[in-house]
């Protein structure tokens, strides 16, 4: 499967990006590219795909989600470069220092 200039124009479109006519040349040969990568990968036999699943599950240990309650409140806050108001870091509504 490949993508038309069209298609592509569309997708910037749905995304809301402002694309030129060159800039959508680009983009048609780079998804094209990730579209045939994807094409030669639905190619593998599934038994090869089973070995690298089974390699992976037992290769990578999940780390355990544990709360750390190591850091108060309040020495996290005074971290902070900014002022503190009312246990909260002070900011502008630009993000700048307060």
């Amino acid at each position: 499967m490949s993508l038309t200039q069209e298609q592509v124009a569309h997708i910037a479109r749905l995304a809301k990006l402002h694309v030129t006519d060159a800039d959508v040349g680009r983009y048609l040969h780079d998804l094209n590219a990730i579209v045939g990568y994807i094409d030669v990968l639905g190619t593998i036999p599934k038994a090869e795909l089973e070995k690298v699943q089974w390699s992976i599950e037992h290769t990578l240990i999940p780390r355990l989600d544990e709360e750390h309650r190591d850091i108060d409140r309040d020495t996290l806050l005074a971290c902070s470069p900014q002022r503190i108001i009312q246990n909260q870091i002070a900011v502008d509504s630009l993000g700048i220092r307060a």
